[in-house]
Order: C-alpha cells, then sequence, then structure tokens
C-alpha cells in the first residue's frame, strides 16, 4: 500500500507500537493506571501527526499538478 511507504506514517506506527509495547508491560507489572493518559495523549497526538502529513501530502500533489497544468497551457 502507498501509505505504509511513507516515513512519516512508519514514524507515526512506530510511535504507536512502542506505546502500545509500554502499556502493555504497565498493566503486567500492576501498574495500569499510572500514565494511562499520557499514553493516550502519546497515541492521539501520533495520529494526528500522521493525518496532518498525509492532509499536507495530498494538498501538495493537488498544487503542483495544477501548476504544471498552468505551466503547460490546459
Amino acid at each position: 500500500m502507498f501509505l505504509s511507504k511513507m516515513p512519516e506514517v512508519q514514524y507515526a506506527q512506530m510511535l504507536i507500537t512502542m506505546a502500545r509495547g509500554r502499556a502493555e508491560a504497565a498493566r503486567r507489572d500492576g501498574r495500569n493506571e499510572i500514565g494511562a493518559s499520557a499514553i493516550e495523549w502519546a497515541i492521539i497526538s501520533a495520529i494526528v501527526v500522521a493525518l496532518a502529513v498525509l492532509i499536507g501530502n495530498a494538498i501538495q500533489n493537488v498544487v503542483e499538478s495544477r501548476s504544471s497544468e498552468i505551466d503547460q497551457g490546459s
């Protein structure tokens, strides 16, 4: 899939995986509630950043294609 090859998306996926791993370790150690809010915010932030990058790339692609159409006189 195209999206999985983007380095920004791979970075966001890595952050989410790391946060999930830390949350699971905390649950196993009996620290279920400590830091749960911070982990939730980290996951939400990673998702928002990934979406912002995807939307930014889509806008950039549209602008570049329209620019080339204008340059060609279409």
